[in-house]
């Protein structure tokens, strides 16, 4: 019994050591309940409105855009890696402070001053004389008070009373007037949004900015940015970068671009923004309630846009050039007129894909690039659109088998006749073989009820303007239509011009002159798409400079990996059957391999076309033109030509067999990057 006796104070002894743990345990959340509530309750407000004092504010740095090449890898569009100094923004910065940093930022660098505006020297002088000093020099005492002007009153006033001779000293002194130009860009700033005060830098200022970075207080810094190089020269469709537009800013803010980015502007850089802008580099800052940051900003590294191949043949688009310029001089040389342009666009009348588009024009003296205007400038074309008119003719009324090709009286307008006198009887295919004007003028007359009497060497015309001729003429327009006669090509470029297409004549012998391509006008992309409507069998086609879009490897030599291609896109066919647009095909093979044909000059090639020769005034000034295709029996290239202001010769046909020398050449492996070298 004596044994058991410690066991049971042992057993006593634990229960009061439990005991005592529970009631500290007890007092310790007790003391965290009152210390909760105390937060809560007491200094709840406080914790409150400190935690509502930060919050994150993400600015951004565009990295490079992807870069351009052509069909066969050359470097189109490419970037230049260089460095600009950057300013972030704070919260209650004024001018002053902008005067003070544009100080001493202008001893590390050279700040051209070429966008100083009179309205930001009047600025500086304001803010360099202090506000209430300038009021005090430019306002009276009346003016100043409230009372008789408003605050935006005085200011205005003020600004205007400031004059040449208070800017005249700054405008002398040219370390000041970097100052102006320095502050101007920091003016432009907004709250912490990542702004450029200038690209470029030389090699010297990045060393002497970074050698006193820690003065500028943080808000400046050095970043790595790139500027848009043409290694193989520039060409309009490349398009330009620039702000952006005050127009598209909402447009632009919605798709996470900051208000300081550069965008493409025009042409492809405009139309491939999404692909070719690439992921920003973004730092996001956290802010105290007034906007003043804390600490660092976190950085997260961006990425370049992808890479694009153009279906451009570079080297093919400069020769076509040099083919113009050659041609241009010649014409001049041999009395051909006053010429002093031409025009060829080249494309895959299978893909729709663009080879080259091409113009030139002198200023002064001296040959300048005018290849915009294959896209932007519409002119009247001539007989090269009878393809097309033959095709109504089969679409609108029975095909006409023989007419006798004769001059047409027609009342109150000139005599209607074919350029060439004397061509006989002709059918739809010597029609299109030896140009005949009349025979389009007097099918299509006809099934707008025109009556043609034979007098003998002539016919006399007899024309109604009724329904029947008006909806004649609009039939005719919409079977133009179908092959990309007036009506936009749908290229992927943005500013494609329409041409001119004028309302339907009152004098309805206009008619016979719209059949020959004397009444609208066509720009060469759109002449371009309806030679390989015909070409390729009577779909109109998409004409597209996108090729290719790619991965980017980061170099100039190697594409990345493909991502996606353009894929052809069919607008329509034409309502012509199979035989119909055979017969016009025919006709184009005659035109440059028959016996009478106008472009026999191209029997020894495999081309198939059609010329043309439009009267632009009264006094036999002319533009040529011709549209074409080869091979004739398989054709892989569709053209156009167009050559303005001439009053003889046959250049349009030696541009169109120069032209596709060239691309015969470009076909041989190695010989167009051979002769780029050279």
């Amino acid at each position: 019994m004596e044994q058991l006796e410690p066991k049971k104070k042992m057993k006593n002894f634990l229960p009061l050591r439990l005991n005592l743990l529970f009631l500290f345990v007890f007092l310790l959340f007790g003391l965290l309940i009152i210390r909760l509530g105390f937060v809560q309750i007491v200094n709840g407000d406080y914790f409150r409105s400190q935690s509502e004092l930060t919050k994150t504010i993400e600015a951004s740095v565009q990295t490079e855009r992807g870069k351009m090449f052509d069909r066969h890898g050359r470097l189109l569009v490419g970037n230049e890696p260089s460095f600009a100094l950057t300013y972030i923004r704070v919260q209650g910065t004024n001018a002053e402070d902008h005067i003070h940093y544009a100080q001493k930022i202008s001893e590390f660098i050279t700040m051209p001053t070429d966008k100083v505006t009179q309205s930001d020297l009047k600025d500086y002088w304001i803010a360099k004389e202090g506000l209430e000093e300038a009021f005090a020099l430019k306002l009276t005492e009346k003016e100043l008070e409230p009372d008789n002007l408003s605050d935006d009153e005085q200011y205005d006033l003020l600004r205007e009373r400031i004059t040449e001779e208070d800017l005249a000293p700054i405008k002398k002194d040219k370390l000041e007037m970097e100052v102006v130009a320095i502050k101007r860009e920091l003016d432009q700033a907004t709250n912490l949004n990542i702004a450029f005060v200038k690209k470029g830098l030389t090699t010297e200022e990045v060393a002497k900015i970074g050698e006193h970075l820690g003065e500028l207080e943080g808000r400046f810094s050095i970043a790595s940015t790139s500027e848009r190089t043409y290694p193989s020269g520039y060409t309009f469709f490349f398009g330009q970068m620039g702000a952006i537009p005050a127009e598209r800013l909402d447009h632009y803010l919605l798709k996470g671009y900051a208000q300081n980015n550069e965008v493409g502007t025009s042409y492809i850089e405009k139309k491939y923004e999404g692909l070719l802008s690439g992921k920003e580099k973004t730092f996001t800052f956290t802010t105290t309630k007034s906007g003043q940051p804390v600490g660092s900003p976190e950085v997260s590294t961006g990425s370049r846009g992808y890479d694009l191949v153009l279906s451009i043949d570079i080297a093919l688009q400069k020769r076509i050039g040099e083919i113009l310029e050659k041609n241009i001089v010649e014409a001049r040389s041999k009395g051909e007129g006053p010429v002093s342009s031409a025009y060829a666009v080249m494309m895959d009348p299978n893909t729709g894909e663009v080879l080259a588009m091409v113009g030139r024009k002198t200023e002064d003296g001296k040959f300048v690039d005018d290849s915009y205007a294959t896209l932007q400038k519409a002119f009247e074309v001539g007989s090269t659109v009878k393809g097309a008119t033959v095709l109504g003719i089969y679409q609108l009324g029975d095909n006409i088998p023989y007419i006798n090709d004769k001059t047409i009286k027609l009342p109150g307008a000139p005599d209607f006749s074919s350029y060439t006198p004397g061509i006989g009887s002709v059918n739809d295919l010597q029609a299109l073989e030896q140009s005949s004007n009349v025979y389009m003028g007097m099918a299509i007359g006809r099934i707008a009820g025109f009556e043609f009497a034979n007098i003998g060497g002539a016919y006399k015309a007899r024309v109604i303007n009724n329904e029947r001729y008006q909806t004649t003429f609009q039939n005719l327009r919409n079977v133009y239509a179908q092959v990309g006669l007036g009506v936009k090509t749908g290229i992927d470029l943005p500013e494609e011009a329409l041409g001119y297409e004028g309302a339907i004549a009152d004098n309805p012998g206009k008619l016979l002159y719209y059949t020959i391509g004397q009444y609208d006008t066509y720009t060469p992309i759109q002449m371009a798409q309806y030679v390989s409507t015909i070409a390729n069998g009577g779909y109109r086609v998409q004409p597209h400079l996108l090729k290719e879009v790619h991965y980017s490897t980061g170099t100039d030599e190697e594409l990345g990996p493909l991502i996606s291609e353009f894929e052809t896109n069919v607008f329509n066919r034409v309502d012509n059957t199979t035989e119909e647009i055979e017969r016009v095909q025919r006709g184009f093979y005659l035109v440059t391999h028959g016996s009478q044909g106008t472009a026999d000059d191209l029997s020894d090639t495999m081309i198939a076309g059609k010329t043309g020769t439009a009267q632009i005034d009264g006094r036999g000034k002319y533009n040529l033109t011709f549209v074409g295709y080869a091979p004739y029996d398989d054709p892989e290239v569709a053209f156009s030509v167009i050559v303005p202001n001439l009053n003889d010769g046959h250049v349009n046909v030696e541009i169109a067999k120069e032209i596709m020398e060239a691309y015969q050449d470009s076909k041989t492996p190695g010989s167009d990057k051979d002769k780029e070298k050279e």
